[in-house]
């Protein structure tokens, strides 16, 4: 018995210490290469065990790519006394398997020259922040969206100037998004008394925080300035919960409610106006290069059922170039409880040159 033993134990001993564990190549953004058994890998780091410096930990943004199966050194150990192979030997016969390991490889996972295999690597895609980990923590970094501007100049019988311009700009991380807007309306009659007819500002922020796959909460700030409603500046603070009615490749529909705060500084008494809000934002592509975005939302005053308004946008954009398009906004602006003696509805529509920024959608 003990004999048998002694007989089987070399034997069992060789083929234990000749295991040996696939190496893992880890290349990362600036070129470097990292060769090493991968032992353990989250949504932000990876952890491989190298022969040269033990356990590293990585942080997968500064990882470009994972070879899965890199041919690299194994990690493990011969036996003591084992001979030294010939290097020529060893080198002929990786050739000799790298060809016929070719020949077994399916026509269209070859190269260009029919011979040597594509190997597949795992592109590493991390998680995508809205701030942080990048230039000024990320406030300059990844944002897309268009930016237009439309003028307009008459002479002779009728002198007048206008300038409309406006900017959208989102920025997505991995269940946050903020979304950026500016739009503004300027226009003088140069033979008026009073020069310049209308000078209006709108913008604002709002920021999403998904729940799950169809609900989110957002919370968002809007101000405007418009001098011929005698309304010197407004200040509008919402929260509330969204439903992404819509997600599509090529379809979005969102649906908002919430409660917000309006502050108006205007011509007379300051007000301070509890509102319920509601909204939609609306996206659609309908070929690389024409799309379609609308937004409307409605305020209701709480304290008086009466005293409501809302505002209503669209845009039509029509790509020339990668980044140089046509643009048409339509926008409306109501108040059934104006300011003095000012109009109840601004209704105004602009055309002109686009420009987008970022990543295309």
């Amino acid at each position: 018995m003990y004999r048998s033993i002694l007989r089987i134990a070399p034997f069992l001993l060789f083929l234990f210490a000749t295991v040996s564990v696939s190496a893992h190549e880890i290349k990362l953004k600036n070129g470097d290469r990292i060769t090493g058994v991968i032992i353990s890998r989250s949504a932000d780091n990876v952890v491989v065990e190298t022969q040269y410096a033990g356990k590293i930990t990585i942080t997968l943004d500064f990882v470009e790519t994972i070879d899965m199966a890199a041919p690299g050194d194994n990690v493990g150990a011969t036996i003591a006394g084992e001979p030294k192979k010939d290097p020529e030997a060893v080198e002929a016969k990786k050739e000799g398997d790298v060809a016929e390991s070719a020949d077994k490889v399916k026509p269209e996972l070859k190269s260009k020259d029919g011979k040597t295999p594509i190997e597949k690597k795992e592109e590493l895609k991390p998680i995508p922040k809205l701030f942080g980990g990048a230039r000024f923590f990320g406030i300059v970094d990844g944002w897309s969206g268009d930016a237009n501007v439309g003028f307009s100049y008459t002479s002779g019988n009728s002198e007048t100037s206008t300038m409309a311009t406006g900017i959208k700009a989102t920025k997505t991380g991995g269940n946050d998004k903020l979304i950026v807007y500016l739009r503004s309306l300027w226009n003088a009659n140069r033979r008026s008394n009073q020069r310049i007819t209308q000078n209006a500002v709108w913008g604002g922020f709002r920021y999403d925080r998904d729940f799950n796959d169809r609900m989110f909460s957002f919370g968002s700030w809007d101000f405007e300035r418009d001098r011929p409603k005698n309304l010197n500046f407004r200040s509008v603070i919402g929260a509330g919960v969204g439903h992404h009615t819509i997600k599509g490749d090529h379809t979005e529909l969102d649906i908002l409610t919430g409660l917000a705060w309006n502050r108006a500084w205007q011509v007379g008494e300051n007000k301070n106006t509890p509102e319920f809000l509601t909204a939609s934002s609306f996206k659609h592509r309908f070929s690389n290069r024409f799309k379609i975005q609308q937004t409307f939302t409605f305020y209701q005053d709480i304290t008086a059922i009466t005293k409501y308004r809302f505002i209503y946008d669209t845009s039509f954009t029509a790509d020339i170039t990668k980044r140089i398009g046509w643009n048409i906004s339509v926008g409306d602006r109501y108040n059934n409880f104006p300011i003095g003696d000012a109009k109840k509805n601004d209704f105004l529509v602009t055309t002109g040159i686009k420009w987008s920024f970022g990543r295309k959608k």
